[in-house]
């Protein structure tokens, strides 16, 4: 069974805010943005600019065209994080006000190091900087990946970023526009990699959904629409500790199936590892302070 042919593309659903602006006002900005990129774009293909310095610069093109003169924040404590966003500011082909252009530093790294960025979390220039010195293993895509995609990916400790090159005037998916959407992925990656305790265990979580999928452990659900939905999120877009995801798997297995527990019974049954415990998670009757770590021993021997 290929897993890529039994989901659906993935709703990359999150807390950042969906929509920056509205539809109107993404329709109306597109052709700029578009103007605007194209010369970005002809650097990087051309190679003098990286993946993640293209990335900076798409978030610097939205971020300029829709806050001109007051997109640039205040300056902040300087994160320090060693970067190689080297490419200078002065020669970015972008029309920037006399205002901006006074308080540029001399680099991209040096713009996301030590300043604010208006509508723009910490955790993007993190994982901006982090990216371009190899810490944060990210991977820059110009479609929407499925979710079987993004599972190979992830068991591995990568993770996508979708920069959208074309249809500007469209919210991806029907949900986010193109920066809100690229910034998802940079925020979601940042939580990912940055002082995550439960990184290991997340990494052992998508081997096992990818066994799962593999061995077709899904089959008696995978049509139902909601359980789809869900099993996507869990694989392409659910960022927490393993035990709460697993938790997660638990209920929509019981939801959706007409057997109910009699099915997740015979389910984890056929996984061959810490049946009881499988059995007990999310009752009354599971210590986690016990079993949390059988569990994640568990997923680690879905590890290759």
């Amino acid at each position: 069974m290929n897993p890529g042919s039994i989901i659906k593309l993935s709703s990359r659903a999150g807390r950042f805010k969906k929509k920056l602006v509205s539809d109107d006002e993404l329709k109306l900005e597109s052709p700029k943005i578009e103007a605007r990129l194209a010369p970005i774009l002809e650097l990087y293909r051309q190679k003098i600019i990286s993946d993640a310095e293209l990335t900076s610069l798409y978030v610097i093109v939205y971020l300029s065209t829709r806050f001109p003169g007051t997109w640039l924040g205040a300056k902040r404590p300087n994160l320090k994080i060693a970067h190689e966003l080297n490419f200078p500011l002065k020669n970015i082909p972008l029309p920037l006000e006399e205002n901006i252009k006074r308080r540029l530093p001399e680099t991209i790294g040096e713009l996301f190091n030590q300043f604010a960025l208006r509508s723009t979390p910490e955790a993007v220039n993190r994982s901006l900087l982090s990216w371009s010195k190899g810490r944060y293993p990210l991977v820059l895509m110009f479609h929407i990946p499925q979710p079987a995609e993004v599972l190979a990916q992830q068991k591995v400790g990568k993770r996508c970023v979708t920069v959208v090159k074309t249809g500007l005037d469209k919210f991806v998916l029907g949900e986010r526009d193109p920066l809100s959407f690229t910034m998802h992925d940079l925020i979601h990656a940042d939580h990912f990699y940055h002082d995550n305790e439960c990184y290991e265990g997340q990494i052992s979580l998508y081997w096992f959904l990818d066994h799962c999928l593999s061995q077709g452990l899904f089959t008696e659900l995978i049509t139902h629409p909601d359980f789809k939905w869900e099993l996507e999120y869990l694989i392409s877009d659910m960022n927490a500790y393993a035990i709460h995801a697993l938790k997660c798997l638990k209920a929509a297995l019981i939801h959706y199936h007409p057997e109910k527990e009699k099915y997740f019974a015979t389910w984890v049954s056929q996984l061959g590892v810490a049946q009881e415990t499988f059995l007990r998670l999310g009752t009354k009757d599971y210590v986690p302070e016990k079993e949390d770590s059988i569990l994640l021993l568990a997923l680690k021997g879905f590890r290759q």
